[in-house]
């Protein structure tokens, strides 16, 4: 795990009092945090916690009831439909079930988020064999998503989420549906985009090992709100002073124990 948070202080994304209600019912009452440039943010929290509705907030697909959402200074709720549209491209998408289009190739994938906006052909091109580098997919640009592993698939996701240069990545269980072989080497590409590229990172996961591995802070929700804003160090300590983020340590306890029993200890998973 990175022990350390990065040294930049700016911020990348900033929110401020955001609340958002379905049916009268607050989904989300009186967030506030702030994200610093190169920054890994876990968040977690039981089901329902208002995780996802949060994620939604902060790429403007949700709007919100109150408060702000500012990405590099700049407020969503402000923003015109094309102001918008233009910022959103500095947020990148990476979803638990890959959402790839079967009709297209790995390449045909990435250049699907070139064509939206708007690169030109030959630049596109060269954009798409750089991410396919990146992401470890050589000798895959041909193949069609029913060809691939998870891990590939999620690859495909992740190098789509970067094609338009992000400044931000949100997850949303992104390793969930993958086997502990694939979770590994997806978890060091994300270390690497993070290390590399500053690329600052927020991901939803209900995976302890995950927030063990990559986070620089942890957030937990409960019931639409943050109970806990918490290093990843003090995680591993096991400082946490709310309940539910002492269940949380529990759980990744037990299950590094458990791990152990079975002989994966030294394998990393």
């Amino acid at each position: 795990m990175q022990n350390t948070s990065p040294a930049e202080t700016n911020e990348t994304l900033k929110i401020e009092g955001l609340s958002k209600a379905f049916d009268g019912r607050y989904a989300l009452e009186n967030i506030s945090f702030s994200v610093r440039r190169g920054e890994i943010v876990g968040l977690i929290g039981r089901s329902g916690a208002g995780k996802t509705t949060l994620l939604r907030c902060l790429n403007g697909a949700d709007s919100v009831d109150s408060g702000r959402v500012l990405v590099e200074g700049r407020n969503l709720s402000t923003l015109k439909e094309r102001e918008l549209l233009v910022l959103r491209q500095r947020i990148g998408l990476v979803f638990q079930g890959f959402n790839l289009l079967q009709s297209r190739t790995v390449s045909g994938n990435i250049s699907l988020a070139l064509e939206i906006l708007g690169v030109p052909r030959k630049e596109r091109l060269h954009r798409i064999q750089q991410l396919i580098h990146l992401v470890g997919l050589e000798g895959h640009e041909a193949k069609y998503p029913s060809q691939l592993s998870g891990g590939q698939k999620q690859r495909v996701g992740i190098a789509r989420a970067l094609a338009g240069h992000p400044a931000i990545l949100l997850c949303d269980e992104a390793t969930s549906a993958l086997d502990p072989e694939a979770t590994t080497s997806i978890l060091t590409l994300l270390e690497t985009i993070n290390t590399e590229l500053g690329v600052t990172i927020v991901l939803i996961t209900h995976e302890m090992d995950v927030i063990r591995r990559l986070a620089h802070r942890v957030l937990v929700l409960d019931q639409g709100r943050i109970v806990e804003d918490i290093s990843g160090e003090a995680l591993s300590r096991g400082e946490a002073e709310h309940s539910l983020t002492q269940s949380f340590i529990s759980r990744l306890s037990n299950n590094a124990e458990d791990m152990e029993v079975a002989g994966y200890a030294s394998s990393g998973f």
